[in-house]
């Protein structure tokens, strides 16, 4: 690995802290679950009250990520993610210092505002400050992160107290700060701003050469490119281009999120504590379930700039479909038939796990490399937030209503209605999402004219053809 490749991987993995900041948060409730069900726990909830603790960080993440798309183009993409880290340290002495519900519900809540931010600017950085031919690798850096601090509450939840669990998840975000200040800010970002010598310092510390003027003058070209076009956040919606970008985009993030994988994450103690038999307990399997996420994500970082976007993505929904389709079987036969399924509670562990590892070969990870490269650079710090503000309504839809079907049906409709978005998912990314391996940001935006083959074409073929024929029949 030469000197410019270990620091990109470097600046990718200081700056992804901020995602591990954010899993810490999100994965920190689930350990605690049965602490909190428990009258003689630090902080007894109803299972009601718990589940809005589950659900209110999404709720958080909804307000930031469009402000969040705006001004980052504004401000940079560095002061964003840094901010974040005071904002995480206030929310964990707030959890150390006090015993109430509300405060609990107030935490949970800055804690998604932080969140959104991260979801809305890492993406955008991460793609920006890397090369073609490992951008896809240095975006996964993103989930991977987040499965890692998520891993890291798993492990340590069930073993440690109350305070000192929270102690110590206070120390990602701090180990976030001292740090991330010393990496440079994105390039593309310093050009857009008219600073020219600090976008040529940043490259050049990137790169680790010296060598960097025909980049930074292609960098300059597709920037002014996008300025010189007048473009605005309303470009989303304006060309042909930009509509299928947003759409590629939504529609893959609304597959991540609809496949389940908020309430495979926040409700697995309680998952797993229904069906483990055997010697494992549900703790055991919740690390083991973390560990793969963690893995398999890794995997993908060295297969996406190998097999492609695409692949990884058509693979990886039928994949949960299929996975989660089984799991609900499981759940149907063992809740509504009267059959003793007891004996082969191993299908729906390994059904979870299956829907784990394929989820991280492609949905998990890939999301946030379609967010930094499909939109241009004028229009992807708002793009980002949008569909980060798609992700939310889905999260805290998919958390929110987990536990009210499972209370009024049977928790095996949530994994039927997981698999039917994942299926739905694969028809749609079949049609529309291009491959974009290798690529520069320039050759993605050209090539994102409608494809033949795809729903968006025939309609317009069918439409020009209709006018055609009006116009003979009009000179007849």
């Amino acid at each position: 690995m030469n000197k410019g490749v270990f620091r990109q991987y470097l600046a990718a993995f200081i700056g992804s802290l901020a995602a591990m900041v954010a899993g810490t948060s999100y994965g920190w409730v689930t350990p605690l679950l049965s602490n909190f069900h428990d009258p003689r726990g630090d902080l007894p909830l109803t299972h009601e009250e718990s589940s809005w603790v589950v659900a209110l960080i999404e709720f958080g993440n909804l307000f930031t990520s469009i402000p969040t798309g705006i001004l980052v183009d504004r401000w940079g993409r560095k002061l964003f993610l840094l901010g974040t880290a005071p904002i995480y340290i206030f929310s964990w002495v707030l959890i150390l210092t006090t015993r109430s519900v509300n405060v609990l519900y107030f935490v949970r809540i800055i804690q998604g505002l932080a969140m959104g931010v991260i979801y809305t600017a890492l993406p955008v950085y991460l793609a920006e400050i890397s090369t073609p031919d490992i951008r896809g690798a240095l975006t996964t850096f993103f989930e991977g992160m987040w499965y890692l601090g998520i891993l890291l509450e798993y492990i340590l939840g069930p073993f440690l107290s109350y305070s000192t669990f929270t102690l110590v998840t206070l120390t990602v975000p701090v180990v976030f700060l001292v740090t991330f200040v010393w990496v440079p800010e994105s390039p593309y970002f310093l050009i857009m701003k008219g600073h020219e010598e600090s976008a040529v310092n940043s490259l050049e510390w990137l790169r680790g050469s010296k060598n960097v003027r025909e980049e930074f003058n292609l960098i300059k070209k597709t920037v002014n490119e996008e300025q010189n076009d007048n473009r605005s956040w309303k470009d989303l919606i304006a060309t042909k281009s930009d509509v299928r970008a947003l759409l590629i985009v939504e529609i893959v993030v609304l597959t991540k999120f609809m496949s389940g994988i908020s309430a495979v994450l926040s409700y697995s103690s309680d998952m797993f504590a229904s069906t483990a038999h055997s010697a494992l307990t549900a703790d055991h399997y919740t690390i083991i379930m973390g560990l793969l996420l963690l893995v398999t994500t890794i995997l993908a970082g060295s297969l996406v700039d190998r097999a492609g976007r695409r692949p990884l993505l058509l693979i990886s929904c039928l994949g949960c479909g299929l996975s989660e389709f089984s799991a609900g079987l499981y759940c149907f036969l063992d809740s509504k038939i009267p059959l003793d399924v007891s004996g082969y509670d191993w299908i729906f562990m390994l059904s979870i796990m299956t829907y784990c590892f394929i989820f991280s070969l492609g949905l998990g990870p890939l999301v946030n490399t379609l967010k930094g490269e499909i939109f241009p650079s004028s229009t992807k710090g708002f793009g980002s937030g949008l569909t980060t503000m798609t992700d939310t309504i889905s999260c805290f839809v998919c958390l929110k209503i987990y536990q009210v079907i499972t209370d009024s049906y049977g928790v095996f409709l949530n994994f039927w209605i997981f698999s039917a978005f994942s299926f739905f998912g694969a028809v749609v990314i079949y049609f529309i999402v291009p491959e974009t391996k290798g690529k520069t940001f320039s050759e993605i935006q050209k090539s994102l004219g409608v494809p033949k083959h795809s729903p968006i074409a025939i309609v317009q073929y069918d439409f020009n053809a209709a006018n055609e024929q009006i116009e003979i029949i009009a000179e007849d």
